[in-house]
């Protein structure tokens, strides 16, 4: 299957040696300099985008919480790189969406392998997720992608919207805080776990007093969402 990927910001020699290393993996790769040029690249329907956090002509990840809220760039993947990594930058990057997040000097093996994990990881969920689903009080309709609890629209950043997801839908078992990053942060198992925990911070008051006793917390162990 031939993969399209969309590369925006200073990214052009990365693209280069992309385009030679990824020549066997039918991955296509069309470089844009700007947000503008971006948001009209997005439109035509990539299957992914990799964007510098710092762009030109606006915020990169200004411009992907722009994208969340367009009806063509609310499921696409995205990962951010930057040229450093702190915890703030990385939990913003999340908190708008971001797949994963990538310092820009970064071998291309490693590159192409974040980028393989993170299109099996989405064209996976497109296949296994959609209907809605209920845990207590709390309704998630991935197709309307809405939240509601007590019948009250409840709003959710992206990435609070996917943990939420998954915590309903295997609903009684304990997720790891490592099971958890890898799979609704898509990072390393190995990376910092404190981005769950401020996830699920973040989750539960977004829920209000009503749905966030269902998100509960398992000492040593992680989380998980109530059955009954």
């Amino acid at each position: 299957m031939a993969y399209n990927l969309l590369m925006v910001g200073d990214l052009k020699s990365c693209a280069e040696l992309m385009k030679k290393s990824s020549a066997d993996q039918d991955i296509a790769v069309e470089v844009v300099s700007t947000g503008m040029q971006a948001m009209a690249a997005a439109q035509k329907g990539p299957d992914l985008v990799m964007v510098c956090a710092d762009l030109p002509d606006v915020d990169g990840i200004a411009w992907l919480q722009t994208l969340r809220h367009t009806d063509f760039g609310r499921e696409l993947p995205v990962i951010v790189a930057a040229d450093r990594r702190t915890d703030d930058m990385v939990a913003n990057a999340f908190d708008w969406g971001a797949d994963d997040y990538v310092l820009k000097g970064c071998q291309i093996p490693e590159l192409l392998a974040r980028i393989r994990a993170v299109l099996r990881r989405r064209f996976e969920r497109a296949e296994t997720t959609g209907y809605a689903v209920t845990r207590g009080p709390i309704l998630l309709d991935p197709a309307r992608h809405e939240c509601r609890v007590r019948k009250k629209v409840v709003v959710l950043r992206p990435r609070e919207f996917e943990l939420l997801e998954i915590l309903m839908r295997k609903a009684g078992r304990v997720l790891s805080r490592r099971y958890l990053l890898e799979t609704v942060w898509g990072m390393n198992r190995q990376a910092d776990t404190r981005a769950v925990d401020i996830g699920v911070s973040r989750l539960r008051q977004a829920l209000g007093p009503h749905g966030s006793p269902w998100i509960e917390t398992i000492p040593r162990f992680g989380y998980r969402c109530r059955a009954e």
